[in-house]
């Protein structure tokens, strides 16, 4: 009995934790549909590059993440959007981090959180 007491209090304060205000008040990111467009072309690109730096065929990537070689083209054409899950499958087939597939994107000026004189200058 005592456990559980102990666990439904932790859970409360992971509650409260979560549900804190952000002292540090973010922009919203417009995610427009040119902006999503953007972004899966982008990783389609990184995805073919690093399947062509492996001599690896739309086929053996397709076999390795249970998808069809049609859905992989998609994927790197940018015309199709994949689950993190998807992402995640073709990142180890790669051999990659999925990070991998992000660092050629930057985030956007507009999307940064405004500089906070109290924290530091940002580098």
């Amino acid at each position: 009995m005592e456990a559980q007491h102990t666990l439904n209090h932790a859970a409360e304060l992971d509650m409260g934790a979560a549900n804190d205000s952000n002292p540090r008040a973010l922009r919203p990111a417009p995610i427009t549909p040119a902006t999503n467009r953007y972004i899966q072309e982008r990783l389609g690109r990184a995805i073919r590059l690093r399947r062509r730096m492996m001599d690896m065929t739309l086929e053996d990537l397709a076999r390795y993440c249970g998808v069809t070689f049609q859905q992989v083209h998609k994927y790197e054409s940018g015309l199709c959007a994949m689950s993190a899950s998807q992402l995640w499958s073709i990142s180890i087939a790669l051999g990659v981090p999925v990070s991998h597939f992000y660092e050629s994107l930057a985030t956007p000026e507009q999307w940064r959180a405004p500089e906070d004189p109290h924290i530091g200058t940002r580098r």
